[in-house]
């Protein structure tokens, strides 16, 4: 029960296991002779019950319908898969619903494994050699989780059989991301990751999904660099055709939608790359600018009216005459001398 060279006897392990050899054995996968690592199990060990121990191990669920749970929960004990025994309980005790919460936790743990073995390079089987660096990979992480790696190395190609893949064109930073994700289905970011270079590795490997998650990160960290007054216009530019490009189309609106409303800012600022852009963009940006050219114009003719008519009221107040007041006393009767030397009258007139 010994691998020469692998250290530890596997069935100090565990009950489950009885010995581990090479020996030459079909691949399940060639149906080609070769020689292989071969591990024997217990005999109380039956294929089925085995397969969907192997299945929560991949996945960290257990179907309901199994039938021999009895089995399941037997193997979960010799190979002290605790969590999995739980869940046979659950379900022979009509609580499944209580494996949810089982399942969310494993997914908490794989990743975090996986993560690990990730940076270590733990059972690493392929090296990829970047522009900056290597980084050890897994094959079989890789052929499940994308189909261009399985084409690569699962096909007929050189790579299928050899422990180096020279990656050109591509940092360490955006492999460590794209790995990442293929490992735990999610998207880490990091200080030295360019997002649009990984946006054209993601789309270069067919993973759409990442490059959504990547344009969403891009958004996000634009839009708070406009929130902190940091001027994006150029980087939205630059942005736009690798964006169109490489099939990050959200990221493509979200860039023509930014330039459109600051149209006239960008304009004055870039004038050259405005000009340079592809017709279909320019169409665009005369279609969707803002302000549009008819409010220019409306707001043009509504200035030059306006300026027309103050021009007009100005003209007409200094044609109209000064009006001036003149003041004089008016003539007293005999008989009302005495009351106008008390109370004398004044009349006055405007001409």
């Amino acid at each position: 029960g010994y691998l020469p060279g692998r250290g530890r006897v596997l069935s100090s392990w565990s009950r489950a296991f009885v010995s581990i050899q090479e020996e030459m054995a079909e691949d399940p996968l060639t149906y080609k002779s070769r020689l292989m690592v071969v591990v024997k199990m217990d005999n109380s060990i039956q294929p089925g019950p085995f397969r969907a121990v192997l299945k929560y191990l991949y996945t960290g669920e257990l179907d309901e319908n199994e039938r021999d749970l009895m089995h399941i929960a037997h193997i979960a004990e010799l190979l002290e898969v605790f969590d999995l025994r739980m869940m046979v309980a659950n379900i022979l005790n009509n609580e499944a619903f209580m494996n949810q919460e089982i399942t969310k936790a494993f997914h908490v743990r794989r990743t975090n494994r996986v993560k690990e073995c990730l940076a270590k390079g733990t059972f690493s089987d392929v090296t990829f050699i970047l522009d900056d660096g290597t980084i050890s990979a897994h094959k079989p992480l890789l052929i499940s989780s994308c189909d261009w790696m399985a084409a690569m190395f699962g096909g007929p190609f050189v790579e299928s059989s050899t422990r180096e893949v020279v990656f050109p064109y591509t940092s360490k930073s955006c492999m460590r991301a794209v790995l990442e994700y293929l490992y735990t289905g999610m998207f880490t970011s990091s200080p030295d990751l360019d997002d649009m270079k990984l946006i054209i590795l993601a789309n270069r490997l067919c993973l759409p999904h990442l490059v959504a998650l990547t344009e969403q990160y891009t958004v996000t960290g634009l839009m708070e660099a406009t929130q902190m007054m940091v001027d994006i216009d150029g980087d939205v530019l630059v942005f736009l055709e690798l964006a169109q490009f490489h099939c990050a189309y959200q990221l493509a609106d979200w860039c023509l939608h930014h330039i459109c409303t600051n149209y006239n800012n960008v304009c004055r600022k870039f004038p050259r790359d405005m000009k340079a852009m592809s017709p279909e963009n320019q169409e665009y940006f005369e279609k969707h600018r803002w302000p549009p050219v008819w409010y220019l114009k409306e707001e043009d003719h509504y200035q030059r009216a306006r300026k027309e008519r103050e021009k007009e009221d100005y003209l007409h107040l200094k044609r109209q005459p000064k009006r001036r007041w003149l003041f004089w006393n008016s003539p007293s009767s005999p008989s009302s001398s005495a009351a106008s030397s008390s109370s004398p009258s004044s009349s006055s007139a405007v001409v």
